[in-house]
């Protein structure tokens, strides 16, 4: 039998990734299979985006407190001349896929296109 705080965990994070995996559908058209960076289309974290302190002045006040908490901790370096991407987000401490999300949002909220859209193979979850 499970303990129930462990079944309300479980439910709670399923959930969590049913609401992530409608919203990033809206978002891109494209439905993961779950909420993991590993399971997100390569083409859409090659895209560019802003750095990350850029990324909290244009969208600070759209931003949860934990995404702009991760965008803030990161320290700014000679490394950050060789351009971001959306993946590369996902690198920075405390940053995880719900974020990702968070910042896509917001972009589309400022009034930011997420273009190109992802390929229709891909969109149809057949590309993995």
């Amino acid at each position: 039998m499970i303990p129930p705080r462990a079944a309300k965990r479980r439910e709670k994070r399923a959930r969590d990734t049913a609401r992530f995996a409608e919203t990033f559908l809206a978002l891109t058209g494209f439905r993961p299979a779950a909420a993991y960076r590993e399971f997100l289309p390569p083409e859409l974290l090659a895209r560019s985006i802003v750095s990350p302190g850029e990324l909290v002045a244009r969208l600070g006040d759209r931003l949860h407190t934990r995404t702009s908490n991760a965008l803030q901790q990161h320290d700014p370096s000679p490394v950050d001349r060789e351009g971001w991407t959306l993946g590369r987000l996902l690198d920075l401490r405390g940053f995880g896929v719900f974020c990702l999300l968070d910042v896509m949002q917001a972009l589309q909220g400022a009034g930011f296109a997420l273009d190109p859209p992802l390929s229709s193979e891909r969109a149809s979850g057949r590309g993995r």
